[in-house]
């Protein structure tokens, strides 16, 4: 499978193990792409243990929307990671606003029409390994560059967390310098102190640095106790960009912690990160558990409910037609049969034995036949009945029509449907209403009755930060 993997100004193309390098134009393939951390919410929670395991993403969600303050009005995309421990599950739940989304992709979605598989950039750390058949370890991979800092922690190659870190753009303020100047600051003098006419700067530099490779060693420490690490064994810093004498000067500070520290470098031309990034995808491009994308194919007509019910329908006309004809046709040969009888009995009458021999022998046969005709005609009846009752399928409502006609009343009074659940006739709906005003649930219900449903009724309403939470019954 060909994958396209969307980057900054160009796009690259992974088929057959071959890498290739192209500029943004119209390419057939699986898309994909990866958004930057810092167009993530990131947040980190526990629930219990007593959560069954299939009410852990709606238990999540519920946490994500009344702890994290996320505002009810706007859309969001969020993929959850749940790691179990022995009295709790820890979250690490990713929420991407849509709208960020795309503007982000507003360009690319000029050249290509859709996008398959949107990945989180701290993820894409974890091709490292399969790239360069290294033994993964826990390991963390530090991402520095123009835009954003973070550190992506690893254990024995499976993602574990992602933690901010200091930016280029703090540094570029504190030097009062752009963040191009920066960059050439970094890649022609970085921490090699007699390459600076002012110490003072050089100090800037320094002290930057300094705290972030602290905050970096406070973070494994808070991974090993929360997460329970044993240990982490490497890091390897990534930036596209060149840091003079950056290794040099701290790799002697983390070999005093016992951890090594690396260069992140793979054998290619390309950009380190973008390189490892289309490899990720085009490895995980079908798990929609890390899927950001919002812009996906439109579903094919013959994955859609009403294409399998038109295809199937329509391959049941031709089975039920084909089957007629084929019985048509052994009618016709067998009127042909009692065609040719007849003649034959005519040429016998002659001989008044044989013809009545013949007739007791014929009609027999004809007998049988137009038994198997009858047969036949009552076979052909029961195919039209099940056409009848296949028109009589097509006809009838679906039950995701009476669905979607509750919800839309639901958005007409600013209501969001939390859970809901159908047995028979009835519907249980667990339904939200914010902003301190409880009176749109009674204003849903009355909408509810006055459309002809049964049984209408609402039970244990409760206030929670100014969101009420109602369950609400009907019967059709």
């Amino acid at each position: 499978m060909k994958t396209i993997y969307l980057a900054q100004n160009d796009i690259y193309i992974y088929e057959n193990d071959r890498v290739v390098k192209s500029e943004l134009k119209p390419v057939k393939g699986a898309v994909t792409s990866s958004i930057g951390y810092k167009d993530i919410i990131n947040i980190t929670f526990k629930l219990p243990k007593t959560v069954e395991k299939d009410m852990l993403e709606i238990e999540a969600e519920k946490y994500v929307f009344t702890e994290a303050s996320l505002d009810y009005q706007k859309e969001y995309k969020i993929n959850y990671i749940f790691r179990e421990y022995e009295d709790y599950y820890n979250v690490e739940a990713f929420v991407v606003e849509t709208n960020v989304l795309k503007q982000k992709f507003e360009k690319y979605l000029k050249v290509f029409k859709h996008i398959d598989f949107i990945s989180a950039s701290p993820f894409v750390f974890k091709s490292y390994y399969d790239i360069t058949n290294t033994p993964p370890k826990n390991d963390v991979f530090i991402c520095f560059n123009e835009e954003e800092a973070y550190l992506s922690c690893f254990e024995n190659g499976e993602f574990v967390y992602v933690k901010g870190l200091s930016k280029l753009s703090a540094l570029s303020s504190q030097l009062n310098l752009d963040k191009q100047q920066t960059v050439e600051l970094l890649s022609e003098k970085g921490l090699d102190e007699t390459k600076y006419e002012d110490s003072q700067v050089y100090s800037v530099v320094e002290s930057f640095f300094s705290q972030l490779f602290m905050k970096v060693n406070n973070l494994i420490n808070y991974s090993i106790s929360y997460y329970s690490l044993t240990q982490i064994d490497r890091i390897y810093f990534y930036s596209p960009f060149k840091i003079h004498n950056l290794f040099e000067s701290y790799t002697g500070f983390w070999d005093l912690s016992g951890i090594e520290f690396k260069e992140y470098k793979i054998q290619t031309d390309y950009d380190y990160f973008d390189y490892t990034a289309l490899i990720y995808n085009a490895k995980h491009y079908e798990n929609e558990n890390e899927n950001f994308s919002i812009f996906p194919k439109p579903v094919p007509f013959y994955r859609k409910k009403s294409g399998i019910f038109i295809l199937t329908a329509v391959v049941v006309f031709m089975i039920i037609g084909a089957d007629a004809f084929y019985k048509y046709k052994i009618i016709s040969q067998q009127e042909s049969e009692i065609a040719k009888l007849n003649k034959k009995i005519s040429r016998l009458k002659k001989e008044h034995k044989l013809v009545q021999a013949a007739v007791k022998k014929y009609s027999k046969k004809v007998a049988d036949l137009k038994a198997q005709n009858k047969a036949l005609q009552q076979q052909i009846a029961d195919l039209a009945d099940k056409i009848n009752r296949l028109y009589e399928i097509q006809r009838s409502p679906l039950v995701a029509n009476d669905m979607a006609f509750v919800v839309s009343v639901m958005k007409k009074y600013g209501l969001k449907l939390s859970s809901y659940s159908k047995s028979g006739s009835h519907t249980d709906l667990l339904i939200v209403s914010e902003f301190d005003n409880s009176s749109t649930i009674a204003e849903f219900l009355k909408d509810l009755y006055k459309h002809g449903y049964k049984n209408v009724s609402s039970s244990n309403i409760d206030n929670n930060l100014g969101i009420y939470i109602s369950k609400v019954s009907y019967d059709e």
